[in-house]
């Protein structure tokens, strides 16, 4: 396929994602990912094995891809690693692709990239517009937002749809008398920061101050353990990630090949494997106010 595509995040949906890029022999595919490799990732993010550990994960995914191109005779293929925070890269940067891939797993990197893929096209009278295809999972759920700025609605529209983060105990426990941990985790990311995009430093700190404000043991205290209490994190599941990343591509395939009515287009989608697998498939309609894409 004589494309150039953005995949962002390799992590457990970045890692199929760029593997059925590169089935599908699109000609070049760039990586962005800043993390590296911790022993947990390795039960689903299926590029990396034991010896990786600790090197960049987009170095890595494009490592082990670039070899099984070399070995399937696929030379034409050119795979590129950005080892670097997407919020770094400007906006020409994005102008080089001919589609943006999301596997991010929050919500401000999503919101930052549809505003510049928005303002790319406002700014250009049309002439760049290029679609973006956003892929997430949760355990057994997941969702694909098929988005092409100006035509269908933008990541924008659908933000009031996102869940509310809710606490797990009641708000009088955790507010005036909390005794664990998780209290204060969930203090600290639903009312000291309530309405802020969480940073895993800030949080860190502020449950750090809490939790010596009211004696309570921070042995356990670490970023990883304050964001998953603050993420109510649900592990990943490989399978919910390798069809997530296929309906992605697949919906690549069909703007690639012009198999698209934009008039009817079924831009979202939600999955759900709870209890069999059902994908539910409809029109979200553009946001006549939205911010982002209003008057585009």
């Amino acid at each position: 396929m004589d494309l150039k595509v953005l995949v962002l995040g390799a992590g457990g949906l970045g890692c199929e994602l760029v593997k059925n890029l590169a089935v599908l022999k699109v000609r070049e595919i760039h990586v962005v990912d800043l993390d590296t490799i911790e022993l947990t990732n390795l039960n689903r993010q299926f590029l990396f094995k034991d010896e990786d550990i600790g090197r960049y994960k987009a170095n890595t995914a494009v490592d082990y891809l670039s070899r099984w191109c070399q070995l399937k005779g696929f030379r034409s293929i050119k795979l590129v690693a950005h080892c670097q925070d997407l919020f770094t890269l400007q906006p020409d940067f994005y102008k080089y692709f001919d589609f943006v891939i999301s596997g991010l797993d929050a919500v401000g990197p999503r919101r930052f990239v549809n505003r510049t893929l928005v303002q790319l096209t406002r700014d250009s009278n049309f002439q760049i517009c290029v679609p973006f295809i956003d892929g997430g999972t949760e355990g057994l759920n997941g969702h694909v937002k098929t988005i092409v700025p100006g035509v269908t609605a933008c990541w924008e529209c659908s933000i009031d749809t996102l869940p509310q983060q809710q606490t797990q105990h009641p708000l009088c426990t955790i507010a005036n008398n909390p005794r664990n941990l998780e209290h204060v985790v969930e203090y600290v990311a639903t009312v000291q920061l309530a309405g802020e995009e969480l940073e895993p430093g800030v949080l860190l700190k502020l449950c750090y101050e809490r939790a010596t404000q009211f004696g309570i043991s921070t042995d356990k205290l670490t970023e990883s353990y304050a964001w998953g209490v603050a993420k109510h994190i649900v592990p990943s599941v490989s399978s919910t990630n390798a069809v997530v990343a296929g309906l992605c591509c697949n919906e690549l395939v069909k703007i690639y090949n012009d198999c698209v009515d934009f008039d009817r287009l079924k831009n979202f989608k939600t999955i759900s494997a709870t209890n069999g697998l059902y994908i539910n498939s409809f029109q979200f309609d553009r946001l006549e106010d939205c911010p982002v894409c209003s008057g585009l």
